[in-house]
């Protein structure tokens, strides 16, 4: 239980606190990528490749290719956000900067960190998924997209959840690669595949019981299916209750695994 304690020390906080203040020194070059990014992809995708895709039918809804990927880049800015910054940031301080070894030379110990850099990745994938929404609100404004809005502010602690459970996942990777060149096998065995065979691009129907099974332990599928239909039909569907379980067993599961390998590579210990 003292591994899940230390997410409300003050020491994982101030690790947190820390991240935020040198983000917020290059912030107007920072907040770039989650500003153009979901601007280019849904110009690119929803608009220029969904203008020679018909509108189609999904959850007895006819819904356009636009309408239908906003809400999965939604979901997929808190994934890829998390995730990455879990992975190759969290790495670069650990092993090359060595902030985590200036850390542990005060009251924080590695299971503040680690708590630390999951609050941090989770802040900064919600703080990107709150610009995507704004740039979605833009393309509503601009009559080409009609969602419902009306839930989004109680959808935005899922979000966080999501954010601490794939900075969990990719602090795990943190803990196993041998160096950053290795960080290719993540990407693409990982990163590459749940992003985008989870309902995220594409809608994703099959009879086959291992797709069945995929979606269904997938929690980036229950999310990105749960934020579509809120936004879609103003629905509060089983897939937001599926992605908040999975999301807290994720962390559960991750965390205690995170720190003890992590304990081994920082702290030598056995």
């Amino acid at each position: 239980m003292r591994h899940y304690r230390a997410v409300a020390a003050w020491q994982s906080w101030a690790v947190l606190n820390r991240h935020m203040t040198v983000y917020l020194r290059n912030w107007h070059t920072a907040a770039l990528p989650p500003i153009f990014e979901p601007v280019i992809l849904l110009l690119v995708f929803g608009v220029g490749l969904g203008s020679n895709i018909p509108a189609f039918d999904w959850q007895s809804q006819n819904v356009s290719y636009l309408a239908y990927l906003a809400p999965g880049i939604l979901a997929y800015t808190v994934f890829m956000t998390a995730f990455f910054q879990a992975l190759f940031a969290a790495y670069i301080r650990m092993h090359y900067q060595k902030t985590w070894d200036g850390q542990l030379t005060t009251q924080v110990r590695l299971e503040h960190v680690v708590w630390g850099e999951a609050l941090w990745s989770a802040t900064l994938g919600l703080a990107y998924a709150i610009i995507v929404m704004f740039v979605l609100v833009g393309f509503s404004i601009a009559g080409w997209l009609d969602f419902h809005w009306s839930g989004v502010i109680v959808m935005l602690p899922l979000l966080f959840l999501a954010g601490v459970a794939f900075a969990a996942l990719g602090l795990l990777f943190t803990a196993i690669v041998p160096t950053i060149d290795h960080m290719n096998i993540p990407f693409y065995l990982v990163i590459m595949p749940l992003g985008f065979a989870s309902s995220t691009y594409f809608p994703l129907e099959s009879d086959a019981l291992l797709a069945q099974a995929w979606l269904v332990i997938n929690p980036l599928h229950h999310l990105a299916e749960g934020i579509r239909l809120l936004l879609l039909s103003g629905i509060w569907s089983f897939h937001l209750l599926a992605a908040l379980m999975l999301f807290g067993l994720m962390i559960l599961i991750l965390l205690p695994v995170d720190l003890r390998l992590l304990r081994r590579r920082v702290l030598g210990e056995r």
